[in-house]
């Protein structure tokens, strides 16, 4: 496991000094309990995992942990009760059977997204030989790579605009040896893309304005605020992207976009206006939510 968390900083005065694993661990989780973190014990643990690197499969509850240990210790038990999410901590985190690496400035793939790739590579099992899929707001670049190791003679583009959010998936590209099926691309939507696809997935910011303020302190201070806002309604990003699908899908093409929970109606009344696009619905998530809109090409 490898942090990349150049945003840890700053005062460690809130972890106890203790100097046995067993009370390093429960002096952290005590102090990530108090900050609001919803699992300080396990939480606890992986951090003491990262701050002893290879080490930490030999320390046992009653084993006395090394003062360099330590000092890393605080640190990163400090940062994550500021709400430094636990990935960005550890600049990585698991998505469907694989990693991905993530860094400051880059959304952090949620299990919502999981469920997302999961329907994208159901629909691919029925898509012609060679298929054509593009991922709108690759972010990290998980739902392009979900797709390339799902069908092996897949072509994928995935953009984004941000710079950040393109080193990031270029970075994932190339650890999963995708840099021949993945092209990394920079486009706000579609404005670089005059190609058409047989599978358009995205997962737009889509959080409504007056909601913002409501979010997870890990997901309103430390993600990207264009990866979140989706306007005063949260429908603006989701709006683009249906407005363009058919001028990007082949015909029989298929959609998936992530929506927020209470949309559904919304989307697909919206939906249902855009000229050519069919089959439109939305689904439910594992949690019973609205999450997923899908719809074809005619």
């Amino acid at each position: 496991m490898r942090s990349l968390c150049p945003i840890v900083r700053g005062e460690d005065r809130l972890v106890p000094t203790a100097v046995r694993v067993r009370e390093l661990v429960a002096g952290a989780a005590s102090t990530l309990a108090g900050a609001g973190v919803a699992s300080p014990t396990r939480e606890a643990r992986r951090l003491l995992v990262l701050a002893a690197g290879p080490g930490a499969v030999a320390l046992g509850p009653g084993d006395r942990v090394a003062p360099g240990v330590r000092r890393r210790y605080r640190v990163l038990v400090t940062a994550r009760a500021r709400r430094v999410p636990l990935a960005l901590l550890e600049g990585e985190t698991g998505f469907l059977d694989f990693d991905v690496t993530v860094s400051p400035g880059v959304f952090v793939p949620r299990p919502e997204t999981e469920e997302l790739a999961e329907r994208a590579v159901a629909i691919l099992g029925s898509l012609p030989a060679e298929p054509l899929a593009l991922d709108l707001g690759t972010g990290s670049g998980a739902l392009a790579l979900a797709v390339a190791r799902a069908r092996t003679d897949a072509r994928v583009v995935a953009v984004d605009a941000s710079p950040r959010a393109l080193a990031c998936a270029r970075r994932n590209v190339r650890a999963h040896g995708l840099v021949g099926q993945v092209e990394v691309r920079q486009s706000d939507w579609y404005s670089r893309v005059p190609e058409r696809f047989h599978l358009i997935v995205a997962n737009p910011p889509y959080v409504a304005r007056p909601d913002l303020p409501d979010l997870d302190p890990e997901v309103r201070h430390y993600e990207p605020r264009r990866a979140l806002a989706g306007g005063v309604d949260g429908l603006s990003a989701i709006h683009l992207i249906l407005s363009g699908a058919c001028r990007h899908l082949l015909t029989a093409g298929n959609i998936l976009v992530e929506i927020g929970d209470g949309q559904g109606t919304a989307v697909l009344r919206f939906a249902r206006g855009v000229p050519g696009l069919v089959e439109t619905r939305v689904e439910e998530d594992l949690r019973g939510k609205e999450r997923f809109f899908s719809g074809r090409c005619a």
